[in-house]
């Protein structure tokens, strides 16, 4: 039988130790990064109340972790500037009907948000209605052809 020294010793043994303890770090390294990353909307915006914002979309981006419509207010308190309003996933879009040609620059839009807790120009859209070109849609099963 081997004695304990001679086997702590070993290249073999320092070798797996080392690979398990590379393993372990990079595991819970990766696990604090996700949940780091997640944030939640009720710490920035306004869950119970919401503001009307109409204007001109000036881009619509598809992008994780989440999607963003960028709108030049014509209207109410943020009239003359740049609006950004919040969405969900791309998937959690597509699974409520949108597109990511949905909303084009240009077009006429009116929704209802949930403000920013600070005051500042951007705000939360969950399932909220949607008017494009005047044409009111449903959070869900949207459709510019309509």
């Amino acid at each position: 039988m081997r004695n304990v020294e001679t086997l702590w010793n070993s290249p073999f043994y320092v070798l797996r130790s080392t690979f398990k303890l590379a393993s372990l770090a990079t595991m819970t390294l990766s696990v604090v990064s996700v949940a780091s990353a997640h944030h939640s909307s009720a710490a920035s915006y306004e869950a119970n109340e919401s503001i009307r914002i109409q204007g001109k979309v000036l881009q619509f981006a598809w992008t994780n972790p989440h999607c963003h419509v960028y709108i030049d207010v014509s209207d109410g308190p943020f009239h003359g500037r740049t609006y950004a309003v919040e969405l969900g996933s791309p998937v959690a879009l597509l699974n409520d009907g949108w597109t990511r040609t949905l909303l084009e620059p240009g077009d006429d839009v009116v929704m209802d948000v949930h403000p920013s807790r600070v005051g500042a120009a951007i705000g939360l859209c969950r399932k909220c209605p949607l008017r494009i070109n005047g044409r009111v849609t449903k959070p869900s099963g949207v459709n510019r052809t309509q």
